[in-house]
């Protein structure tokens, strides 16, 4: 065991498994806890379908303007403090929630998450990539989708239990025994965000961002090319739509279709979280027999057709299953993006190409979520699971037209910059 998780960069040292430590943490209260109560709680405070899609759109606006700033200040301060100081803030967002209750305020923390989330992001994939041997990278950003995921599975099961165990701990001294209240969501979300607070401790002990960081920092600035780096960010833009038309609205979908109670919504949405950690566990292998282009558009397609089926499906079991599948296998994209995309431009401007990567998918987000809250009441899930497999489908045929001629050999590339640094 301890050698397979040495080969897939797990604990290739002390930073990368304090890095992955802090991970799964992070990803059980701030991901998978807040992905099942969340929107639970909008409807308990009286929130309808359109105010509550709003409300889950705002975070892209705030991922939106921290963007380009976060790209440009990453490599001077540092992408672990910029995790640090945005995982913090993140937590105290869900206090804000809780706290203050008002539509105006729950904007307003929506927004700042969204602004922290989007700094944390933005700084993650550059540490990552500095963090293993350029051999690693696809094993290394597989496993910690893999730990990330199981993470979200572990907090999506346990957050579908916790407003009864709110109530049963502290609903006496309140007077209040139903579960489906503010009062038992709102202690959950303060119970999510306490844990994200946790997650940070791992961060604390690493000594540095990494002595190959520093030493990347050296390289000589190349010329942006903004026109070649937008290209290459492309596919985000269907991909964030794809994901803000579902990912926020699986336990509506779920609530409202299948009538199914809050420990069996939380128990589905794990089940997915399980299968995205699983499916990409095979990325090292498509990747040696497909390539990294054709591995995301076969994967893709797979997951554009599971979507088609999930709108079709007439019984739980059956949606469970294309739920699923369709989850999984659109997970694929990002463990695989993320290093293919680097892998085309100079590593100086992989904080920038992070940036970018996440303006285009915040965009695709936030028009989706806003318009979701109408679809789902004008038209229900089926259209718009239709709408998400063709999502799909156009996010796989733009990244093998974009990349099946730019493919490049990231050992290769990796070559070409330690060549280029300093003696």
């Amino acid at each position: 065991m301890k050698r397979l998780l040495n080969e897939w960069g797990v604990t290739s040292s002390r930073e990368s498994l304090l890095f992955m430590i802090y991970a799964v943490v992070f990803h059980i209260g701030i991901m998978g806890m807040n992905d099942v109560l969340l929107n639970f709680y909008f409807v308990s405070l009286g929130h309808s379908e359109e105010t509550i899609g709003l409300l889950q759109s705002i975070p892209r606006l705030g991922g939106f303007v921290t963007s380009i700033p976060v790209g440009l200040i990453a490599s001077r301060f540092g992408a672990r403090r910029i995790i640090i100081v945005s995982t913090v803030g993140l937590a105290l967002s869900f206090f804000t929630l809780v706290f203050f209750p008002s539509l105006p305020a729950l904007g307003l923390s929506r927004f700042m998450l969204g602004f922290l989330y989007g700094a944390q992001q933005i700084a993650l994939s550059p540490l990552m990539f500095a963090l293993v041997e350029p051999e690693k990278h696809i094993r290394f950003f597989a496993a910690h989708n893999v730990l990330s995921m199981l993470g979200m599975a572990f907090g999506s099961l346990i957050g579908g239990f916790t407003p009864a165990l709110m109530v049963a701990l502290f609903g006496q001294a309140a007077r209040v025994s139903d579960p489906h209240t503010a009062f038992a969501y709102g202690l959950s979300l303060l119970l999510a965000g306490i844990t994200g607070v946790l997650s940070i401790w791992p961060l604390l002990h690493m000594t540095t961002d990494t002595v190959k960081q520093q030493r990347r920092a050296q390289v000589r600035q190349a010329r942006i090319r903004w026109g070649r780096l937008f290209l290459l960010s492309l596919p985000l833009l269907t991909f964030g739509f794809t994901g803000g038309l579902t990912f926020p609205f699986y336990n509506l979908f779920f609530r409202i279709r299948f009538a199914q109670p809050d420990h069996a919504v939380g128990t589905i949405l794990s089940l997915a979280w399980i299968g995205m950690a699983l499916i990409p566990l095979l990325n090292p292998l498509w990747e040696q027999r497909f390539g990294r282009v054709w591995t995301l558009g076969i994967t893709l397609s797979i997951a554009a057709l599971s979507f088609f089926g999930l709108s079709l499906a007439g019984t739980l079991a059956i949606s469970i299953v294309f739920y699923v599948l369709a989850a999984s296998f659109r997970n694929v994209m990002q463990p695989i993006f993320q290093p293919l995309v680097m892998s085309h431009v100079p590593a100086e401007q992989h904080n920038i190409i992070s940036s970018l990567n996440m303006i285009l998918w915040n965009i695709g987000w936030f028009g989706a979520t806003a318009i979701s809250g109408f679809l789902q009441k004008e038209y229900g899930f089926a259209l718009i699971m239709q709408i998400v497999a063709l999502g799909v489908l156009f996010t796989a045929a733009s990244v093998v037209l974009i990349f099946r001629q730019r493919t490049v050999d990231a050992a290769a590339s990796e070559m070409v910059l330690k060549l280029e640094e300093p003696r």
